[in-house]
């Protein structure tokens, strides 16, 4: 296997692992395990500073995710992408936010009026 090869199944397997972590966030979420939360968040941000620190920044292999069917990972995705790419992204986080979808919703129109503000500055 080359290098190549091997970056682009370890983007995969980012990815994949991005997912799941969304996925359990929801489900956190939802049964109000606030440790539990914190943790799989940590996953992410690692998981995002990986994929920022390859070749490329593969931020980017998450994109379709932006139209996954599970609002928090399309809420997390947002986030991601923002620096990247920002129009895509806003959209996104203005979708979650008019879909009335709780919590994600507000925290999608926190995001938004931090960017308007100026306060939040994508990395």
């Amino acid at each position: 296997m080359t290098s190549v090869q091997w970056d682009d199944a370890r983007v995969q397997s980012l990815v994949t692992q991005f997912v799941e972590i969304g996925l359990a966030q929801y489900d956190a979420i939802y049964v109000i395990d606030n440790a539990k939360y914190s943790r799989l968040y940590k996953k992410m941000e690692r998981i995002r500073a990986e994929l920022k620190e390859m070749p490329g920044d593969q931020r980017r292999a998450l994109l379709p995710l932006l139209s996954h069917s599970n609002v928090q990972v399309r809420l997390a995705t947002a986030r991601s992408l923002l620096a990247l790419y920002p129009d895509l992204a806003r959209n996104a986080l203005e979708s979650i936010r008019e879909s009335g979808i709780e919590p994600q919703n507000g925290e999608a129109a926190t995001a938004i009026r931090r960017l308007d503000e100026g306060s939040y500055i994508p990395k």
